[in-house]
């Protein structure tokens, strides 16, 4: 086995952890989406997936702008939109703004990654 840094991830059985990580997030995403298409539940975990896919996107940038694509992000954006839309109404009034405001904002730092 190989080393080549002292980072955590400087070692050939380290290098693809973040990949990994970011693999996993995406197919977390690709489920809620699928579930999200399909319900009307007040309450979902999408944008806490995001967030979290974040955290690894600015680690491992590189790996983040090679295995996340913009339209799949546009689509997510589009399904998380169209949820709000039908549940907006089951929000309670004074969450129902942030959680616009959050979604934007996380999508808005999502499409700064992918190809």
């Amino acid at each position: 086995m190989k080393i080549f840094s002292t980072a955590p991830e400087g070692n050939e059985l380290a290098q693809y952890v973040g990949v990994d990580y970011i693999k996993f997030a995406i197919s977390t995403i690709e489920g809620v989406i699928d579930w999200m298409k399909k319900n009307d539940n007040v309450a979902q975990p999408l944008l806490a997936n995001i967030d979290l896919l974040l955290v690894f996107a600015k680690k491992y940038t590189t790996d983040a702008n090679l295995l996340l694509e913009k339209k799949k992000i546009q689509e997510w954006k589009a399904v998380f939109n169209d949820w709000f839309s039908r549940c907006e109404s089951k929000i309670p009034a004074k969450y129902k703004d942030g959680i616009k405001q959050n979604g934007d904002e996380l999508f808005s730092k999502l499409e700064q990654y992918g190809h």
